[in-house]
């Protein structure tokens, strides 16, 4: 029996740990069905996708990355995910995350949320942002989480004001089954 409750134990921590933007964000559980195991060109990470949605893979020396989005309903209604592998030694710290601010400054974009947290067990970083893209209206999240030969930055683009907290949790739902190789 104490086995059974360690064991009990240990998975609520590591849950907690990995689904912690999705409680900082409200989330409530999302679901999707029929998805696929996409990897990064570089096979350095990949996660679950819808099988519907259009995918693309880019890479070049420093990145490797995962574009996605359901491309079968209107920019306004669906999310898109960029998630991208860095090689890059950069630390998160104070002198990133103002870069970050500085970089949503530049853009016009407010600061909505950002909390430096754990994501997929690494010290991370997330900054919700909104503003005006073109004639619509914006969300960007960007989650920073460093590893041992980079960093992994996930960005999720919601773009228009119809069920923008909904289509984030979407998002979260999505980029919190990444795997990093």
């Amino acid at each position: 029996m104490r086995y059974f409750t360690l064991i009990l134990l240990v998975a609520a921590m590591y849950s907690c740990n990995s689904n912690q933007i999705a409680k900082d964000f409200n989330c409530k559980t999302a679901t999707y069905s029929n998805l696929e195991k996409v990897d990064d060109y570089k096979k350095l990470f990949s996660f679950d996708i819808p099988k519907k949605w259009k995918t693309n893979l880019y890479y070049d020396d420093a990145v490797s990355s995962i574009y996605t989005a359901d491309t079968t309903i209107s920019l306004t209604k669906t999310t898109v995910i960029d998630a991208s592998f860095i090689v890059n030694t950069s630390e998160i710290d104070d002198k990133f995350i103002q870069k970050v601010k500085n970089d949503n400054t530049t853009l016009a974009l407010e600061e909505v949320k950002s909390s430096r947290t754990t994501f997929l067990n690494n010290q991370s970083y997330y900054n919700l942002a909104k503003g005006k893209k073109g004639k619509y209206q914006y969300h960007v999240l960007n989650i920073f989480s460093k590893a041992e030969t980079g960093f992994l930055h996930v960005k999720a683009e919601v773009y228009g004001d119809s069920l923008v907290e909904d289509r984030i949790c979407k998002a979260v739902k999505l980029v919190n089954n990444i795997q990093l190789k």
